[in-house]
């Protein structure tokens, strides 16, 4: 179970990276819409970590029940945005830049919220 735990750690990180790279690469060239590591990165994250708790839980490592629920309603949100907006071209910038903000919220949280 311990290395279930691993993969599914090491897809949730590259979820991060290939999601919050997605958004810096596309707020750099000026071109505010959803592209495919985007579209990927938001539900990867989502499936990912929902799947990390319950590996957790099976675990029975303590999970801070306020932490994980605040960052599973911002990934629904995310996720959302992402999807909505995907045909969208461009994205409205306070609608891209809003969920960019969410997604490194979300990293924050992760690390900073003990």
């Amino acid at each position: 179970m311990d290395a279930l735990r691993h993969v599914l750690l090491l897809v949730h990180l590259a979820g991060m990276a290939v999601l919050l790279g997605g958004f810096l690469l596309q707020a750099m060239s000026n071109d505010l819409r959803i592209t495919a590591p985007i579209f990927i990165g938001a539900p990867a994250q989502l499936v990912s970590g929902a799947l990390l708790v319950l590996v957790d839980h099976h675990i029975d490592h303590h999970l801070d029940a306020a932490k994980i629920s605040t960052k599973l309603v911002i990934a629904l949100v995310v996720t959302g945005i992402v999807h909505a907006t995907r045909r969208r071209v461009p994205s409205p910038p306070p609608v891209f830049y809003g969920a960019f903000a969410l997604a490194a919220a979300n990293v924050v949280i992760a690390y900073a919220w003990s």
